[in-house]
C-alpha cells in the first residue's frame, strides 16, 4: 500500500440547466444531474478533507438553508450522502480529519463543516471576506449557516504547501468567485489536480467556455492557464467536482482510489 491516497466521495447532487455550465451550449435548457463531491487525502502527517459537500438540510428543508433560491436547486440528497457515512465507508470517523481545505465556500461545497468543527479550515483569506459579504449575484449561494459557526479558520494569501513536503499544495485559482483555489496532490503514481470549481467541465476550459456562474472571466481565464501550465509541467491528471462525466471518468470511492 502506498503511503499516501487520495478519496474520491460522491455526496449528492442537484439537476441543473446546461446553461449553467456554458450559457451558449446547444442544449442551453437542458436538465443535466449535477454531481457533489468532497475527497479526502490520506497523508503520513494527516488526514486532510477536502471541501465537505451540501448541509443535509439541504435534502429535508431547502428552503431552511437557501431561503427563495431553494426553488432554484433540485437536489438529490440521501443519508448515504452524509459526511459521517462517506468517512464511514473509507473507514474513517469526522474526528479523524486533521485539516479541512476549503475550494470556496458555496452551499455545495462547505454544508458539511459542522461534522469537522474540531479540525483548522485552510481556506482564502479573500475566499471568508467574500463569502461574510458577497455581492448580490452571489449572496444567494453562499449560506452563511454553513460556515459562520465558530471555526478554526486558517487565513491563506495564495499558493501553500499543506504538509511542507511539496506533497499537497493548495493553489489559488480565482474566477469561480473571489478566493477560490483548487489543491495539487502529488501521488507515488502520478499527479493529481483537484480543481473544484476552477472549472465545471473540462471540455469547456479546453474550448476557453465561461460558465454562467463566476465572479470575474478575466481571473477564470487566468486560472484556467495556470491550470493548463501546470497539467503539463506536472504531467497532472485534472478532475473538476462537478463533470458530468462522473461515473466513468472518476475512481469513485470507497471501491476505488488513487495512489
Amino acid at each position: 500500500m502506498s503511503d499516501m491516497r487520495l478519496y474520491a466521495l460522491h455526496c449528492g447532487g442537484d439537476f441543473m440547466p446546461m446553461s449553467a455550465f456554458d450559457p451558449f451550449d446547444s442544449e442551453a435548457g437542458k436538465s443535466v444531474y449535477n454531481p457533489y463531491f468532497f475527497y479526502v487525502v490520506r497523508h503520513p502527517d494527516g488526514v486532510l478533507l477536502f471541501d465537505s459537500g451540501a448541509h443535509p438540510e439541504l435534502a429535508t428543508d431547502p428552503v431552511s438553508r437557501l431561503g427563495d433560491a431553494a426553488a432554484d436547486f433540485e437536489v438529490k440528497l440521501g443519508p448515504e450522502h452524509h459526511v459521517e457515512r462517506l468517512l464511514a465507508a473509507i473507514g474513517l470517523e469526522p474526528a479523524d480529519v486533521d485539516l479541512v481545505v476549503q475550494s470556496h465556500l458555496h452551499f455545495d461545497h462547505a454544508g458539511g463543516l459542522e461534522s469537522v468543527r474540531h479540525a483548522p479550515v485552510l481556506v482564502q483569506r479573500e475566499e471568508l471576506t467574500f463569502a461574510l459579504e458577497p455581492p448580490v449575484y452571489q449572496e444567494e449561494i453562499y449560506v452563511r449557516a454553513d460556515y459562520d459557526i465558530g471555526l478554526d479558520w486558517q487565513e491563506l494569501d495564495g499558493d501553500h504547501d499543506v504538509f511542507g513536503d511539496g506533497r499537497v499544495v493548495v493553489i489559488s485559482t480565482p474566477g469561480h468567485t473571489r478566493g477560490h483555489q483548487s489543491l495539487l496532490v502529488r501521488l507515488p503514481g502520478g499527479t493529481i489536480f483537484l480543481l473544484a470549481d476552477a472549472a465545471y467541465l473540462l471540455g469547456k476550459m479546453r474550448a476557453r467556455k465561461l460558465p454562467g456562474l463566476l465572479w470575474s472571466p478575466d481571473a477564470m481565464i487566468a486560472s484556467w492557464e495556470r491550470i493548463e501550465e501546470i497539467e503539463q509541467g506536472e504531467k497532472a491528471h485534472l478532475m473538476t467536482t462537478h463533470e458530468l462525466d462522473y461515473e466513468t471518468s472518476v475512481r469513485l470511492a470507497p471501491e476505488r482510489w488513487y495512489e
